[in-house]
């Protein structure tokens, strides 16, 4: 939204010359020099009764009003902050990494990991506490959903089951602080990483591959990770629907995966999978198609483009060095 403002001396003259549209017709021979003088001579009359009332001189460029911001969040709810907001409580690790890559980390109150409680459901309680004027969470936070109401301020939650959607979440998040311009430069970022992998892996063969997050826990093809070993030339043998819980060995033998890629924090190796007499003849183990990707990366956050590098070059080494 633009703020009304006074029109400028340039403007004001341009009107007094026959307005903002289509010039008018030219005025008998002999009378423009007159005309014009008498509209500048109003125009300086003008400004002398505007100084004498105390009217203070406004800006001729135009400028924009950040606030009032609306967005709509991952459930479609439109969510409003009239200000910038200056206490920012961020329940996931990667909504707090997103207000710091905006360069807002200063805002950021409380700490991630004491918004919950030892079972790692959200204490509304504890997060009120903090005084927030805005809070940062995911859909999938536990007990966000029942406590949102208690926690008293604004509640964005951050769309993330894939890079379009993080990409989302940025910008909205972006806008929310007072920061679009840095969040636009973030989200050009990951393009360019993104186009990046889509350059290097153009004429690859795609391949299949298993994700293992501990013992043997997977991913479906609907979430962030699914989608960046689909951007990057890879079938998640997983399929779109995961039970919790170990992914059933017997069938992933019978699909046989290409590759087999384990998450840092996974505690998977090479070793362990071929003294594992399920999984050893997978032959994405037997021929030691098996690497490990920094789970840091794979988080809906400003690094998310270098996730979908890393897993690219876990799938296809000789294409994305």
């Amino acid at each position: 939204m633009v703020p009304s403002r006074a029109p400028s001396f340039r403007e004001s003259r341009d009107f007094a010359r026959g307005g903002y549209g289509e010039p008018s017709s030219p005025p008998p021979i002999g009378t423009r020099p007159r005309r014009r003088l008498l509209a500048v001579l109003s125009l300086l009359a003008l400004a002398g009764v505007l100084t004498a009332c105390g009217e203070r001189s406004e800006p001729t460029g135009e400028t924009v009003r950040l606030y009032p911001v609306t967005v709509r969040d991952v459930e479609d709810r439109a969510i409003t902050v009239s200000e910038a907001p200056r206490r920012i409580a961020a329940l996931t690790a990667a909504t707090a990494d997103i207000v710091r890559a905006l360069g807002a980390g200063k805002r950021l109150v409380g700490s991630t990991d004491r918004f919950f409680g030892p079972t790692g459901q959200l204490i509304a309680a504890r997060v009120r506490a903090t005084r927030p004027d805005l809070v940062l969470a995911a859909s999938d936070t536990d007990g966000i959903e029942t406590r949102a109401t208690a926690i008293r301020a604004p509640v964005f939650l951050a769309p993330n089951g894939s890079i379009e959607e993080v990409e989302r979440a940025i910008t909205r998040v972006g806008l929310l602080l007072g920061r679009p311009v840095e969040a636009r430069r973030l989200v050009h970022r990951i393009g360019a990483q993104r186009a990046e992998v889509a350059r290097k892996l153009a004429g690859t063969r795609p391949v299949s591959v298993f994700v293992d997050t501990g013992f043997f826990s997977t991913v479906p093809e609907q979430s962030l990770l699914g989608d960046l070993i689909r951007q990057a030339n890879g079938r998640n043998v997983a399929g779109a629907s995961v039970q919790p819980g170990p992914f059933d060995l017997v069938q992933l033998a019978q699909l046989d995966p290409d590759v087999y890629l384990a998450t840092s924090d996974s505690g998977t190796t090479l070793r362990d999978l071929r003294h594992d007499a399920r999984t050893k003849k997978l032959s994405a183990v037997r021929k030691g198609r098996f690497a490990t990707v920094d789970a840091r990366l794979l988080e809906p956050g400003p690094t998310v483009g270098e996730g979908l590098l890393a897993v690219a070059r876990a799938l296809h080494p000789d294409a994305v060095r």
